[in-house]
């Protein structure tokens, strides 16, 4: 049998309530040539027997395990089983839409240097669309991501099937796995991103992102401490805590301590030469725009905090979003401390 451009790969835990949505949206996509790998990781609902129905399609191979392994066992030995030359990610309670599979498997022939990448999403809650969400774009500019947080959004990733049998998720600090494995990769290939919006994400109670939020809080603190390692060496637990208070988007952010550690970040990389310099300073000025957008309860001082720094000039924010920010400034009029 010949191999298939792409194996989609589905791990499925208890997920009867959306797996029929999901099935039927890999299976209507406009790139038929693909191999459908579903593993069911010890449910004990209907999934199994959902995913059996769909048995007739010859495209689909069904692994079931006898017991609950996890994601990250369940990634891997999906990987290992996988035929095609690419391996798309596919998550039980999501939506492909129907050009997903084509227009990323021409992205990936036609950038033989990009290794892994994603894609836009939209979320889906309470069943109902909402919001879309993009990353940026480029290999420098997710890479400078990392810093923060993951680049890419999982359930929308296609990787080269080489490259994820020669390096496989790591096991450890479990439900962070993807910010694990992308930094992880970093150094070993290129990234990217289409802005594109090709997958419908779903929220919901029962997702693990849910249920298991405080310790992938911890892991993820976890593993942006020992990625900004490369830059930054062994940072202070101040500047840990300043740093993973920006990364979280928090509201209650030191701003003069803010401004300080990311223009101090910016120091390090015109030293190091890690990142793009001017790749860095940009993408610097967009995390300092973010923090003081999210910290307006420090009213005027906010704005004026937010101006003098010399990462201000370096990014232009959205007009609209820059006039709500002036406004909620203007309208508290007493720094908090």
């Amino acid at each position: 049998m010949p191999q298939p451009p792409v194996t989609v790969l589905m791990p499925v835990h208890n997920g009867e309530r959306y797996l029929k949505e999901a099935i039927e949206s890999i299976l209507a996509q406009s790139f038929a040539d693909f191999e459908f790998l579903v593993i069911d990781d010890g449910s004990t609902d209907r999934s199994r027997q959902i995913a059996e129905s769909y048995g007739g399609d010859p495209r689909i191979v069904l692994v079931a395990n006898a017991e609950n392994r996890g994601t990250v066992h369940v990634l891997n030995q999906g990987i290992a089983m996988a035929s095609g030359r690419y391996i798309a990610r596919m998550d039980a309670d999501d939506i492909s839409l129907p050009e997903r599979l084509e227009r990323q498997v021409r992205f990936m022939d036609e950038h033989p240097d990009v290794g892994v990448s994603g894609t836009g999403m939209r979320l889906i809650k309470n069943d109902k669309l909402r919001n879309t969400r993009t990353h940026t774009a480029s290999d420098p500019e997710l890479k400078i991501q990392l810093l923060f947080s993951p680049c890419f959004f999982h359930p929308t990733v296609i990787i080269r099937a080489e490259l994820a049998k020669a390096h496989p998720y790591p096991d450890n600090l479990v439900y962070t796995q993807d910010y694990n494995y992308w930094t992880k990769l970093a150094p070993l290939t290129s990234f990217a991103n289409l802005s594109e919006v090709l997958l419908h994400f779903r929220e919901h109670e029962g997702q693990i992102s849910t249920r298991k939020a405080d310790l992938q809080i911890t892991n993820a603190r976890a593993l942006r401490a020992e990625y900004l390692k490369r830059l930054a060496g062994a940072a202070s637990d101040e500047q840990l805590a300043i740093h993973h208070a920006i990364a979280e988007n928090r509201n209650d952010i030191d701003l003069e301590k803010a401004k300080a550690w990311l223009e101090k970040l910016v120091g390090m990389n015109d030293t190091a030469k890690l990142f793009d310099a001017e790749i860095f300073r940009r993408e610097m000025a967009r995390r300092w725009w973010l923090v003081c957008r999210k910290n307006t309860r420090h009213g005027r001082y906010a704005l004026q905090t937010y101006r003098s720094s010399f990462l201000q000039p370096l990014y232009r924010p959205d007009a609209i979003k820059y006039l709500k920010f002036w406004l909620r400034c203007l309208a508290t009029s007493e720094k908090i401390s």
